[in-house]
């Protein structure tokens, strides 16, 4: 995973670089503060960060302190990939971070096909992800703990070598 990213970046002070299982406290602390009822418990993440396959990357500030974070998670079976979850804390938004990381982590993904859920009334995520050339694809209904539904959104990636539709 770290050999198909090929180098820490930096845009603002900050980097996004791939996320280990000693962030786990740090983004478990993360999504208390952006995802209150919804957090993952540190199991959850544990899993996350150790589950092969896993494209997770956080986005830190020049003084090392965690503001954001992604994780991606291939599904060889379905030939589709989910972003699982994407946050950035609320004192770094609006600076590029969430695109930032993922576009990151799809770099590192390798199914065509790539899925994501999103509060449907969280609008700011969802023209992030418009922006990005995800369409919604379904409603989830009743899918937080709150019972607010989630839209599913996708996106379809091309490839050089499948621009022609055929197969070498």
């Amino acid at each position: 995973m770290a050999e198909r990213i090929a180098a820490v970046q930096r845009v603002a002070g900050y980097q996004v670089e791939p996320a280990t299982l000693r962030d786990v406290h740090a983004i478990r602390r993360l999504e208390q503060v952006i995802f209150s009822q919804d957090a993952y418990s540190y199991m959850s993440l544990t899993t996350l960060l150790m589950w092969p396959g896993q494209s997770n990357f956080k986005a830190v500030t020049p003084e090392g302190n965690l503001v954001g974070f992604v994780a991606g998670a291939p599904n060889w079976a379905t030939h589709v990939d989910w972003i699982v979850t994407l946050g950035v804390h609320p004192n770094h938004q609006g600076r590029g971070l969430g695109r930032w990381l993922l576009e990151t982590c799809e770099t590192s993904l390798s199914q065509a096909s790539i899925y994501l859920t999103a509060r449907i009334s969280n609008d700011r995520a969802i023209r992030l992800y418009e922006t990005a050339g995800y369409r919604r694809m379904y409603i989830e209904h009743h899918y937080y703990s709150d019972g607010e539904d989630g839209v599913v959104m996708g996106k379809e990636r091309v490839y050089p070598d499948d621009a022609t539709g055929t197969d070498s």
